[in-house]
């Protein structure tokens, strides 16, 4: 099952519960304990609205059909009849519930198929809010460990766009999401967006649950070390990195099809993939442009494409903070750079925002260079090139000044070192004449350097 958690798709934390329970009525079965515990989730904080109307109104009804009000009625009516409960209460969830609980406390041969989860006396006596709601899955689990041999599954859920989820200040919806995830061992998710997950990292006990190495081994690991990998059943992190020219046409020719024949024409293939340098989302974008330039009736042309697309900037841009943004474009001016150097480039106080962006995965590291990091080509080249319509673009003036910040930094780590560094040397003189041009700014240091 896909969940999108993209802005523009509305997704909130009880949306992407009720997709997961929706996608398992696919079971054909009732799943009686998570069952019992939504529905009393469901009239406490949602009275009066029918769960029927809800799933329709989100879409989970067209894609999952009506099954699931229909199994948890059938899980309800079974309960209240091994409870020996009257017809006329067994349709009230708080009187089966407060039943349930008691049987379950007291360890009754009635209620002895639900017995065996332990938690859930304590998840149905608990307050019915959000925090309680992040924990039911752990029900779900328990379900679908328990089915029999032949109904065994194993759910994928694929989590998309998780940048989206929230900021590294803000992780509210962040930490009930890894709650799901910690709780469902026996799903497998699959979780995709732009930057890196952070839940091995130990400093981030006290805002996530489950943090640091030993609850994620395999987050903990470089992604650019594939032969590193951890044991089998952890999580792993792998960076996509940039498709080669066969798997960008490969791509292409998949994505739009016509009788079985690619819509996108060789010679508009080509241009895409020279003008990509591998990047999936420019792929993405190409598409989206082919399909609208499709719509206005014309048949798109080679020439449509041969351009930087504006829109690869806001897409970039979306989910960095202003500081982020700034030291962004800031390094656009460089073919490389280290902290201290993005730092002075971009004026600012402080390192923060550039050890944010470095984790970005349109930043490249290359362990063994004079400046290890640098911008993926066609990111860097779009922020310098293409028309910025950000809110806070940068105007000619903002560039210059930046470009004169940049330059006096690489004058300083020049004339700074002790030691007179023939490669520090040529590299600053490279990056440096390179800026003076661009700008027509004064030789000033680069005239003792040369």
């Amino acid at each position: 099952m896909r969940i999108d958690l993209a802005r523009s798709a509305g997704t909130d934390f009880e949306q992407i519960v009720l997709t997961i329970r929706a996608a398992l009525t696919r079971i054909g079965r009732p799943l009686p304990a998570f069952d019992l515990a939504l529905r009393r989730y469901w009239e406490a904080n949602h009275p009066g609205e029918p769960l029927e109307e809800y799933l329709r109104r989100r879409g989970l009804g067209s894609r999952f059909g009506q099954a699931m009000p229909q199994q948890m009625q059938s899980a309800l009516a079974d309960v209240a009849q091994a409870l020996m409960l009257p017809g006329t209460i067994g349709s009230v969830v708080g009187q089966v519930t407060g039943a349930l609980v008691g049987a379950l406390r007291e360890r009754r041969q009635t209620v002895r198929a639900l017995a065996g989860c332990a938690r859930l006396a304590d998840l149905l006596e608990a307050e019915p809010d959000l925090d309680a709601l992040s924990f039911y899955p752990h029900l779900l689990a328990w379900e679908l460990a328990r089915l029999p041999e032949g109904k065994r599954v194993v759910p994928v859920v694929l989590l998309d766009t998780f940048e989206d989820v929230g900021d590294r200040t803000h992780r509210d919806l962040e930490r009930l999401i890894q709650r799901v995830v910690w709780l469902m061992p026996n799903c497998f998710f699959v979780i995709t967006g732009c930057s890196r997950l952070q839940w091995a990292d130990s400093a981030l006990q006290g805002q996530l649950d489950y943090t640091g190495p030993t609850a994620g081994p395999g987050l903990a690991l470089p992604a650019a070390a594939p032969a590193a990998r951890p044991p089998h059943g952890h999580g792993r992190q792998v960076l996509i990195g940039d498709f080669s020219t066969e798997d960008c046409d490969d791509y292409l020719a998949r994505r739009l099809t016509r009788d079985g024949e690619p819509l996108i024409s060789d010679e508009v293939r080509r241009i895409i993939t020279d003008r990509s340098h591998g990047l999936p989302l420019y792929l993405d974008l190409s598409v989206m442009r082919f399909l609208e330039i499709r719509r206005t009736g014309r048949t798109p042309q080679p020439a449509d494409f041969d351009h930087d697309l504006s829109a690869l900037i806001a897409r970039t841009l979306s989910d960095l903070t202003a500081d982020e943004r700034h030291v962004l474009r800031s390094v656009a001016l460089l073919d490389a750079f280290d902290l201290n150097l993005a730092t002075a480039a971009a004026g600012l106080p402080h390192e923060a925002p550039a050890l944010r962006l470095i984790e970005r995965p349109f930043v490249r590291e290359n362990v063994f260079g004079l400046w290890p990091y640098h911008l993926h080509g066609l990111i860097r080249s779009t922020v310098r090139g293409a028309d910025d319509q950000a809110d806070d673009r940068w105007a000619p003036r903002d560039w210059y000044r930046a470009a004169q910040r940049t330059f006096t930094a690489l004058g300083e780590q020049w004339t700074a070192s002790t030691i007179r560094d023939r490669r520090l040397l040529v590299g600053c003189l490279r990056q440096g004449l390179t800026i003076a041009r661009d700008y027509n700014l004064e030789l000033d240091w680069l005239s003792d350097a040369a």
